[in-house]
């Protein structure tokens, strides 16, 4: 539901906009033929109910027509780092958003503050989605009732024609119906009044305003919250009569329109059976309507071609969304998967430390030792070596940058001891006849993590937090065949405690960890940076058996990625 909200938000900020365009142009506008500022209205209905629309360099848009988007919630909250990282797809969005409340309520308690704050923004979202769906369907419910008690009313009418029917009891005529629109009439009307009644019901009709109104009514209901809406649907009905008028004045004669208005200030009347129904309109606006009648002038036609050619390129403009500056759209399909192909092939060959093919994704060898000195390339006879002996990626995520020729690439480098830290790698590429080659590249160690954003730089992937799962990875079991047979390399008692544990497995240094609460096997251990900034860091002892409820041996603790959610390399 909030993903469809952030959608209704996001074309009702571009309708917005429009809405404000047209009303300027109305103004600008306002002596030539309404004509033209009712099609402007079209272009606001296309954008009220339309969720897509063409990119292009032309539109006169000067915003990003998806600005609230989970992306940019995360960018607001501060969730999203210089490098770019925290992108995510639909598909991902929709299972964090299908999160049960247990885990959205561990996420909150656990989560650094730019988390908590993304995730209480989600939430006002998703409560304000519920008013919104809520206010829509009384709106569609209280339309439908009106239409209906209406239809139930008009069935004392008595039939003149196929299209036409006489009634007592209303006021002024109107037209009621969607697939076959009728025109209702007063019983009072001189045969003079009648033939200017039909004459514009008649243009109503032919032009499809009964369909028009129907769909302006639908978007009222889906954008009831915006009072710019309400507006446009109120000055669309007026320059839907107007130009209605003109049209009628047009065709019997520019001489008639005094008869024409005095007509119409006879049947005009301030409460109407149709005010307010999504299925009938009627004549109201009467004053505007009469004055814009008898100042109605047959224009040049130049002068209609030249406003309409103006108003055509505006409308045009807005129709279209602006085109990305940053995005995949600049690349073609086939483009996208040579840089992808690129992109995959260093980053396995990276962990395979296949030093030849990295070699051969640079331009040319030059290149390729500048830029890989601090990954140990060498050229050794007529290959190359390449990399440490540990500790060495086993695993990576990447993400393309598009606008920038860019990549980041985040590995997870494992030693023996078992241990993981995190490297990240930005890689910047070019086109080099015909295909797609290593420009520059540069790395940086988050092996000793000092602050809160390069915690989250090197752990926020995706739009939730990454770690290692130490028992899938099979480390647990590693350390504990290590402190049995005395093999270890490094010192296992860190693991005896939440808080040691939690320091050396995430790599943190400069602070203090200190344990939030801890209930037998499982425990919060809040890390308090040298700046002062803090991340709360679940954890469990992994030796305990939750079936026996007892535990298997010496304490073991180790990151609780189930309570952060996190899909683990």
């Amino acid at each position: 539901m909030s993903l469809l909200f952030m959608k209704i938000l996001n074309m009702s900020l571009a309708a917005g906009y429009c809405i404000a365009a047209v009303i300027i142009l109305r103004l600008l506008f306002r002596k030539q033929p309404k004509i033209f500022s009712y099609l402007l209205w079209s272009v606001v209905l296309f954008r009220l109910i339309c969720p897509f629309s063409i990119s292009s360099s032309f539109s006169l848009l000067r915003f990003d027509t998806e600005m609230i988007s989970q992306e940019n919630i995360m960018r607001w909250s501060g969730g999203e780092n210089e490098n770019g990282w925290g992108n995510t797809g639909e598909d991902d969005m929709q299972e964090q958003h299908g999160a049960d409340e247990i885990q959205q309520q561990r996420m909150l308690s656990t989560g650094s503050e730019r988390t908590k704050t993304a995730f209480w923004i989600q939430r006002v979202i998703t409560a304000a989605a519920w008013v919104w769906f809520g206010g829509m369907l009384l709106l569609t419910g209280a339309g439908i009732r009106k239409a209906v008690r209406l239809a139930r009313s008009l069935k004392r009418a008595v039939r003149m024609d196929d299209r036409c029917y006489e009634m007592e009891g209303i006021d002024t005529p109107f037209v009621f119906g969607l697939i076959r629109p009728r025109i209702y009439l007063p019983v009072h009307l001189t045969e003079k009044d009648k033939r200017y009644v039909l004459e514009h019901e008649g243009v109503h009709i032919a032009r499809k305003d009964h369909l028009v109104k129907a769909a302006a009514y639908g978007a009222v209901c889906i954008h009831w919250f915006n009072p710019l809406v309400w507006l446009a649907f109120v000055l669309m009905e007026s320059d839907m009569e107007m130009s209605c008028d003109e049209a009628v004045i047009k065709k019997i004669g520019m001489d008639s329109k005094k008869e024409y208005s005095l007509a119409l200030l006879s049947l005009s009347t301030e409460k109407s059976v149709f005010r307010g129904n999504p299925l009938a309109f009627g004549e109201g606006e009467v004053k505007h309507r009469i004055r814009n009648i008898l100042s109605y002038q047959n224009r040049t036609f130049l002068t209609v071609v030249a406003a309409g050619a103006v108003l055509a390129a505006v409308g045009a403009g807005l129709l279209l969304n602006p085109a990305k500056k940053n995005g995949s759209q600049k690349v073609s399909e086939e483009e996208q998967e040579k840089i992808r192909a690129l992109i995959e092939a260093y980053a396995d060959a990276c962990c395979a430390r296949e030093g030849d093919v990295i070699a051969s994704l640079y331009p040319d060898e030059v290149t390729a030792l500048e830029n890989e000195e601090n990954m140990l390339l060498e050229k050794t006879g007529d290959g190359y070596s390449y990399g440490f002996s540990s500790p060495w990626p086993d695993s990576y995520r990447y993400e393309i940058i598009w606008g920038e020729a860019e990549a980041d690439i985040r590995y997870y480098a494992y030693t023996s001891d078992p241990h993981v830290s995190v490297w990240q790698m930005r890689l910047n590429y070019a086109e080099d006849e015909g295909e797609y080659r290593i420009r520059e590249c540069a790395v940086e160690f988050l092996d000793s993590i000092s602050s809160v954003e390069e915690f989250e730089r090197a752990y926020w992937i995706n739009e939730e937090y990454q770690f290692v799962d130490y028992v899938q990875s099979g480390f647990v079991e590693a350390i504990n065949s290590q402190r049995n047979e005395g093999t270890s390399s490094t010192d296992n008692t860190v693991y005896e405690t939440p808080e040691h544990a939690a320091e050396y497995i995430l790599n943190l240094s400069g602070g203090e960890g200190r344990v939030e609460a801890n209930y037998s096997y499982q425990a919060m251990v809040r890390y308090r940076f040298a700046d002062g900034n803090e991340v709360m860091i679940p954890m469990y002892d992994a030796n305990y058996d939750t079936e026996s409820q007892s535990f298997a041996g010496d304490p073991l603790w180790i990151v609780d990625t189930d309570v952060w959610n996190a899909g683990a390399p």
